[in-house]
């Protein structure tokens, strides 16, 4: 019986010294099988997922179309072009416009071409970059533009996507200069309680060091270090439907703006301030703040010397602002002044007082 299990163990030990010894062998070969397979497969699930994301994007362009319809903007370009093969564009557009649809207030926005790449693993992700060469006009006036980068960043497509744009160095020509411009919206991490009140979405814009034109119209200086921005969207936002649809019923259960953080740095106007936006049924903005600044007597002047304002209510509202007007630092050379600045229906207004009705003008 002995013999019997030492034979067998003896055995045992020549079949693995064997198999050890074709694997030291054959570790290139394996290596490379392994190598060859997970490429291969790794190759086919990208382009599968390449081409899903095509297929979902030829379906949803007429539907982003027609939401962008509906809000008056509308999109054009020459020639598109899907690629699914990784490490090349998903897809490119050359010439691409956005463009306002009302000729009485017309603009129009365009690039040479834009590509849009997507991430080869994890979330669904498209990253759009534009050309560094475009145009943008207004009325009859148009603008060479130029930008060391810009682009467009959607993640999470498939359940609630977050936005984020981003350019640096873009210049109209001829009208400014914006070193950095940055706005991003993303999902609350606390979207199960929007119904107590909390975002559902959170947003930030900010523009950094803008440089104007001397020969602009302007009612300040020409510089503006930094305006910025912070807003929470109240209430849930849902994007199965059409962009208009969406906002409607966004609108009818009670979803407004809520902006925490406002601040304006454009000398000599510093202004901070809090506030919120809500929409009508008509999507008209009502948006009431409560600020606090230094300088906005001079920027009312400065506004009323370019009639940009004219209304018999301006008087009365230096008065009332001139009176609550105090130095907060003895070194101050602006005087802080804290009142509330709200629009509606058209109409700006400064301690309840209107300052300015573009419905007014339009009609005149």
């Amino acid at each position: 019986m002995p013999k019997i299990f030492t034979k067998f163990f003896l055995r045992c030990a020549d079949w693995i010294g064997n198999i050890r010894q074709l694997f030291k062998l054959k570790i290139g070969a394996i290596l490379s099988f392994v190598f060859s397979f997970v490429l291969v497969f790794s190759c086919l699930y990208v382009t599968a997922q390449r081409g899903i994301m095509v297929k979902k994007i030829r379906k949803s362009l007429p539907e982003i179309i027609t939401s962008l319809n509906e809000v008056g903007v509308d999109l054009a370009y020459d020639n598109i072009k899907f690629n699914p093969v990784a490490f090349f564009p998903l897809m490119k557009i050359d010439n691409p416009q956005l463009y306002s649809l009302d000729e009485r207030q017309y603009w129009n926005l365009q690039f040479d071409n834009i590509k849009i790449y997507t991430n080869l693993l994890g979330s669904p992700q498209l990253q759009i970059k534009f050309a560094d060469h475009g145009a943008f006009s207004h009325g009859n006036t148009l603008y060479e533009t130029t930008s060391g980068k810009t682009i467009l960043r959607i993640d999470d497509l498939l359940s609630q996507p977050e936005f984020l744009i981003r350019s640096e160095k873009f210049n109209i020509k001829n009208l400014a200069l914006f070193n950095n411009i940055t706005f991003w919206l993303k999902p609350s991490n606390l979207t199960e309680q929007t119904a107590k009140g909390l975002p559902f979405y959170q947003s930030l814009l900010e523009i950094n060091n803008v440089t104007i034109n001397g020969m602009v119209n302007y009612p300040l200086s020409s510089y503006i270090k930094n305006i910025s921005a912070k807003a929470d969207i109240i209430g849930k936002f849902s994007f199965d439907d059409d962009l208009l649809t969406s906002a409607e019923s966004w609108v009818k259960n009670g979803g407004f703006m809520d902006v925490p953080q406002l601040i304006v740095q454009w000398a000599p106007l510093t202004l901070v301030g809090r506030g919120n936006v809500h929409l009508n049924g008509n999507l008209q903005p009502t948006i009431n703040f409560n600020t606090s600044s230094k300088g906005l007597l001079k920027l009312i002047k400065s506004l009323q010397e370019i009639s940009f304002i004219n209304s018999s209510n301006v008087y009365v509202a230096n008065i009332l602002l001139s009176n609550k007007a105090f130095r907060l630092n003895p070194e101050d050379e602006e005087l802080t002044i804290t009142t509330p600045i709200s629009y509606s229906d058209g109409k700006i207004s400064i301690e309840n007082l209107v300052i300015k009705d573009f419905d007014k003008e339009t009609q005149q």
